[in-house]
């Protein structure tokens, strides 16, 4: 803003009008000025103070002495100006025989309680400039401040432009405020100097004060020699009273790393880590100590007495205070003041002591009359009295409103951070103005001659630094610690101050801010490489030339095996980080702020990459994330190179960064379709990220991490690299103890180490399974098998221990469950070689199946019950019900009879059959429901099978024969049972009625008597009923798949379809109609032959009339070659049908 502010009152407080209140600035006056008005109203209200001391350095309070009347104040007391016991260290300070405060005064006080600017407080300023302040509307006295805004706190310094402008014409600095002052203020400025009156009360009131301290009561005159050296100083000081302003700041070029500046009443600041987001650098490099030299030899030092937070009704002020403050009095505290008897109290002395009094939460006030230096009397005044002194009588209500009005006039119109205004008002004048010096000074050849520039961005980047680490910090925060970051760069000059251009907090969530971010960090690292002298000496690289990204084809590397050998190097390298080696290849010096910034910038722009990595991830942009984690992995590179003592924290990031970099290079692996697209999306680079790398490898080769960033096209090799970032991560937990220190990241290594090991192994295990599918049968098992047999096992037993370790006990079992998947891969591998119709179960194919349960078992321990995990629990169940039933039905089929006895053999394959029954769950209802009813079914039929093949064989033994007989019917019974209750497996259940019907006719053939006999076919027949529901589904599922055929296409359309097995449907319906034939046909024989010999049995006449016609339909049906599968199925549903019919009237005829 290059014009001034000013500000005139709409009118005089009341009551102030005869003592000179402000007067309002017409439209009429001063051209120049009137076009820059603001108003400053004051009026006024009841008042309320609270004043809370946050610092103190000085000693217990010494109570006054009161002085024997006609003391002779002229006379100096022997302690006068020298140390004493009862002052501490403190000294001439509390005594007020100390400078007026420095024109940095509220910067000390600012950083010493960096956590109220900004935020919690009003005001931060010296009392002696509030005081000024609200005796504005009495006084005619001139005022001059400089206002500074961070957020809402405004801070107040002394502006001595008479000091100023005299080094302005000592060096030539500063000429363009002399000039700008005497064109718009005062053409014939001329330095004031002050009256020997002034010198004269300054002397006597240090002697009173040392008077008081001395207690004796008497004068005890110094030597003349002291008196001459004492006056001769007071001359010399007449024109230097006060801090000499400095230059405008320079940075050394070195800075010290102990931090010395005092930090009373603040918070200790916290540092924020990276999980989910990226946070500030850890609290032992933190940028801040950067500053303490140049915040030293500015004098910006906090050097009050007292640091008090005081609340004047509802305006927060932290001020410092000089005071001093004695006991002795009625209260536990006093000020003590000096009078001269012959001049009265005024209004601008009675507000300056009750003000005093009120920001030093003293209650009563101490006052020593003197006539020409002699004392006289003493008076005590209660604070609250003072507004009401004789002569001195003002509204405590107005100084009120002055305060609570110039505070809003300031904060409406010094609305730019890191600006600093100028607040004036000319000695006897009325009107109040307000400059904006910054945008005055940026119009001069040098902008940067602002001496508060460097103070103010100190402070600015000071607040920022404390919002960023403090633990409570929210993203509400962020955008605030940004506007403070980037208002700080502002009033720098990036030539002269490198260093806070390369502080820049890492945003958070969103590729937008971490780009932003990237962007802070290049322009800190273009600074700190611009500033080390050895730049020349360095080989030159073309920031617009991309740095190849290493890709190598996975044959140079040596696949796995060379991964082994690049682990153990970098293991090796971070055991060297434990003991602080130091290579920095551009030879920057260590502890150097260079090398300190450029420390912090690397470490940010891997935190940067880290969440762009994160975010690319989530994507599912798979290339995109792995090129930023590979620069994430870069930057921590060239941070360890240079690193002289490795933190714990930084070890974490690298062990989060591992981790990512593990689940990229498996989500790559599994999803090979894309690989040219995430190809592409890893070669791309930005020119900001160019330019990055060309920083890095001044220091380093970069290299470091290579074997984990690659883009492999080799599957395995991507598995092996995943599981070598995840075992690295793992490897940096044993360091400094950070295992226990981050359990749950430890958790989530194991986890992942877990989940690659299964993946790797059930990769081993598909090769060895492959591998097998093309080995001819004859031939033996290879030693490639057996090599891929041994890596699964391997991998598959490291992974279960990672889980157990973590107590994992659900993905534990399913590792186990894999392990158990593999010992059957292995069985299979061994099945017996040779004729189909020799080959037996061999001993190790069941060395291997047994080993399978075993691990499926474990599993099922593991799991402990299936509350735990349902779901895996009935995998594991199905799993291991599986293998007994296969193990079973391979003994079965290839009975080893050359090594085990028939008995043996049955024996063990009903006792696996029964097992795989235990786990086959049937009644739970779950999508696998229909595969348990069909598994228990199956072995249902293989049992009954099983004892029906053993009674056809068997002779001798009757009781044997029936054990066998009984067993058979009832195996039978529950397959059809079971069989039933599915839809899709008719031809299972027509099979399993038949080889009932085959059994019933093997028991009809060992059958003497006719009676016998014809009940044997009576419940043959009634199976052959109960077949209908296999051939209506059969039917049903023919007619839904084509329709009703047409009469010309009905042989096409039946014979065509593809979801029933037409061969093994056609075949079992042949035996079918053979079986109905013949037990018909027997069964009319033995009718016949039983009617000749009984008469009158409706019954039997009944049943043997319905079966010679069906039997006549039967033999019409089959007779005809040229029906279609469903026109046969037809006729046997048909017959069928009758069949029931018939033997339902029989039923009724007898009933």
């Amino acid at each position: 803003m290059g014009d001034a502010k000013e500000a005139g009152a709409e009118g005089p407080p009341a009551g102030a009008a005869a003592r000179g209140g402000l007067s309002l600035l017409s439209q009429g006056e001063s051209e120049e000025s009137s076009a820059q008005g603001s108003a400053l109203f004051l009026g006024g209200n009841e008042v309320k103070s609270r004043a809370v001391v946050k610092y103190s350095s000085a000693p217990p309070r010494t109570a006054f002495a009161r002085l024997e009347e006609k003391t002779d104040l002229k006379l100096p007391p022997a302690n006068w100006l020298r140390e004493s016991a009862k002052l501490g260290p403190a000294g001439t300070t509390i005594l007020g025989n100390s400078k007026k405060s420095k024109p940095f005064s509220s910067f000390g006080m600012a950083y010493d309680f960096i956590d109220s600017v900004g935020n919690d407080v009003d005001v931060v300023s010296d009392s002696e400039n509030i005081k000024k302040l609200l005796k504005i509307p009495y006084s005619k006295s001139h005022v001059s401040m400089a206002v500074h805004r961070i957020g809402r706190t405004l801070l107040l310094d002394e502006l001595d432009i008479q000091e100023l402008f005299m080094r302005s014409s000592q060096t030539g600095d500063w000429t363009w405020l002399k000039e700008f002052y005497q064109r718009l203020i005062d053409q014939k400025w001329q330095r004031k100097k002050k009256s020997k009156e002034h010198w004269y009360q300054k002397a006597i009131l240090s002697k009173f004060l040392y008077y008081s301290i001395n207690g004796d009561g008497a004068a005890q005159p110094v030597s003349s020699t002291a008196e001459q050296q004492e006056s001769s100083s007071s001359d010399q000081t007449n024109d230097s009273e006060g801090a000499s302003w400095p230059a405008p700041f320079e940075m050394p070029s070195s800075v010290s790393e102990d931090p010395s500046a005092s930090s009373q009443g603040s918070e200790p600041l916290e540092p924020s880590y990276i999980v989910g987001h990226v946070a500030s650098a850890p609290k032992e490099q933190n940028l801040i100590t950067l500053f303490n030299d140049g915040e030293h030899s500015q004098g910006l030092k906090n050097d009050f007495v007292r640091n008090i937070l005081w609340t004047f009704e509802d305006i927060h002020m932290l001020v410092g205070s000089n005071m001093p403050i004695f006991g002795g009095g009625r209260y536990p505290a006093v000020s003590l003041r000096l009078r001269d008897n012959n001049k009265p109290i005024n209004v601008l002395t009675g507000i300056d002591y009750w003000l005093d009094n009120l920001i030093c939460n003293v209650p009563e006030l101490v006052m020593c009359f003197h006539v020409n230096g002699i004392v006289q009397k003493y008076e005590m005044i209660k604070t609250e009295e003072i507004p009401n002194l004789e002569n001195s009588n003002f509204s405590t209500k107005v100084i009120k409103d002055i305060a609570q009005n110039i505070l809003s006039f300031l904060k409406s119109n010094c609305t730019k951070e890191g600006h600093t205004y100028w607040l004036f008002k000319a000695s006897g004048s009325d009107i109040v103005k307000l400059y904006d010096l910054t945008t005055l000074c940026e119009e001069t050849e040098d902008k940067y001659q602002n001496p508060f520039t460097m103070p103010v961005a100190i402070l600015l980047y000071k607040v920022a630094c404390n919002m960023m680490m403090k633990k409570n910090q929210n993203k509400k925060h962020y955008g605030t610690i940004r506007t403070l970051l980037l208002n700080c760069l502002k009033l720098l000059d990036k030539s002269r101050h490198p260093q806070p251009s390369c502080a820049f907090p890492v945003c958070h969530d969103t590729e937008e801010r971490c780009r932003l971010v990237l962007s802070y960090v290049l322009e800190g690292l273009k600074s700190v490489d611009s500033s080390i002298k050895k730049e020349s000496d360095l080989p030159a690289a073309d920031p617009s030339t991309p740095i190849p990204l290493k890709y190598e084809d996975e044959s140079s590397r040596g696949g796995p095996e060379g991964l082994e050998k690049q682990m153990a190097l970098f293991l090796d390298k971070m055991g060297s980080l434990q003991k602080g080696n130091y290579s920095s290849q551009s030879g920057m010096i260590p502890g150097s702020w260079q090398h300190k910034m450029k420390l912090q910038l690397i470490l940010k722009s891997s935190k940067a990459y880290y969440v762009l990595s994160d975010a690319a991830m989530s994507l599912q942009k798979y290339g995109r994330a792995l090129r930023y984690i590979k620069l994430a992995l870069q930057s921590h590179d060239t941070y360890c190179c240079l690193c002289t003592n490795m933190l714990s924290e930084v070890l974490l990031f690298l062990s989060q960064y591992l981790t990512l970099c593990g689940d990229i290079q498996l989500m790559l692996a599994q999803n090979a379709n894309n690989r040219a697209a995430h190809l592409e999306e890893f070669h791309y680079q930005t020119k900001e990220d160019q330019e990055i790398l060309h920083s890095l490898h001044r220091e380093s080769s970069c290299q470091g991490f290579a074997w984990a960033t690659d883009l492999s096209t080799d599957l395995e090799s991507q598995l092996s690299v995943s599981c070598k970032c995840y075992e690295a991560a793992n490897e940096i937990l044993q360091f400094s103890d950070l295992k226990s220190q981050n359990p749950e990241h430890y958790v989530q290594v194991l986890k992942r180490m877990g989940n690659i090991r299964n993946e790797i192994g059930v990769f081993y295990m598909n090769q060895a399974a492959a591998l097998q599918s093309e080995r001819l049968v004859s031939k033996s098992v290879s030693a490639a098998e057996q090599q891929l047999w041994k890596k699964s096992f391997s991998c598959f037993e490291k992974g279960i221990h990672n889980f157990e370790s973590i107590e994992d006990a659900t993905n534990a079992a399913l590792l186990l469950c894999n392990t158990g998947r593999l010992m059957r891969i292995c069985a299979q591998a061994h099945c017996g070689a040779g004729d189909e119709l020799k080959r037996e179960f061999s001993p190790e194919e069941g060395l291997y199946y047994n080993k399978a349960i075993d691990y499926y078992l474990k599993a099922l321990r593991s799991l402990g019950t299936r509350d735990i995990h349902p779901a895996v629990w009935d995998s594991v169940n199905w799993e291991l019900s599986t293998t007994y039933f296969t193990m079973a039905t391979l003994q079965q089929d290839y009975a080893p009879l050359s090594r085990k006895a028939q008995e043996q053999i049955e024996k063990e394959v009903s006792e696996a059959m029964m097992k795989s029954l235990k786990y086959c769950d049937v009644d739970s209802v779950s999508a696998r429901q229909p595969l348990c009813q069909y598994r228990a079914a199956t072995i249902h039929h293989r049992l009954a099978s099983m004892y029906h093949s053993c009674l056809r064989n068997q002779v001798g033994d009757e009781h044997l024969r029936k054990q066998h007989r009984v067993l058979a019917d009832l195996y039978y019974s529950k397959a059809a049972k079971l069989f039933q209750l599915l839809k899709d497996a008719p031809c299972e259940l027509l099979r399993v009625q038949l080889e009932r019907v085959a059994f019933a006719e093997f028991q009809m053939t060992s059958q003497n008597s006719n009676v016998g006999k014809l009940k044997t076919l009576s419940g043959a027949l009634d199976i052959m009923v109960r077949t209908e529901h296999a051939f209506q589904l059969i039917q049903k599922e023919l007619i839904e798949e084509f329709g009703q055929p047409k009469s010309g296409d009905a042989a096409a359309a039946a014979d065509a379809s593809p979801s029933l097995n037409r061969e093994e449907v056609m075949k079992l319906l042949s035996i079918f109609e053979s079986r109905l034939s013949f037990l018909l046909l027997q069964s009319i024989k033995l009718l016949s032959s039983t009617k000749k010999k009984t008469s009158n049995n409706i019954e039997d006449d009944t049943i043997l009339k319905t079966n010679k016609h069906i039997y006549s339909q039967l033999l019409r049906a089959t007779a005809n070659k040229t029906a279609t599968l469903l026109e046969r199925i037809n006729v046997i549903v048909h017959l069928l049908g009758q069949l029931a019919a018939g033997s339902a009237a029989s039923s009724n005829a007898v009933q």
